[in-house]
């Protein structure tokens, strides 16, 4: 039987790793584009946010991306998932909540309301994950 210790421990690993991997991979494949590819710019063709510059708009996902993919790097080198505090992955965290308000809003602006509430989930996730992380922080203190 895992020890609650030990569980705990993987789970922020788990957490910290996953949001790693999911930004860098997000944010890598933006840079790597470099300009707004045509799916973007039809998204959001016939909205106000289609007179927008769309390739600054879509880099600008990617920089939001990179930032939180730099915070949980960072978190999971300071090995922040094996003791607290956890200030790194917590700002990750909210990072990541709102990078997906930012996405969630394109979404509901461009009429993609099944990718809005796919974001609303996301962001609801990630809610879950800040809570847990929290609330394990919080208790270490008071039994100190």
């Amino acid at each position: 039987m895992i020890d609650r210790e030990t569980a705990i421990t993987c789970m922020r690993l788990a957490v910290t790793i996953l949001i790693l991997m999911t930004f860098t991979l997000a944010a890598l494949d933006k840079w790597l584009q470099g300009t707004a590819p045509e799916w973007f710019i039809e998204q959001f063709g016939n909205t106000w946010m289609g007179y927008l510059p769309q390739t600054p708009m879509f880099l600008s996902i990617a920089f939001v991306e990179t930032i939180v993919a730099i915070g949980a790097f960072v978190s999971l080198v300071r090995l922040e998932w094996l003791r607290p505090p956890s200030a790194f992955i917590r700002w990750t965290l909210v990072g990541v909540m709102f990078t997906f308000i930012m996405l969630g809003f394109g979404a509901r602006v461009s009429g993609a309301y099944s990718d809005a509430a796919t974001h609303f989930a996301y962001f609801a996730g990630t809610l879950l994950m800040f809570y847990v992380i929290d609330q394990y922080e919080r208790t270490m203190v008071t039994e100190a």
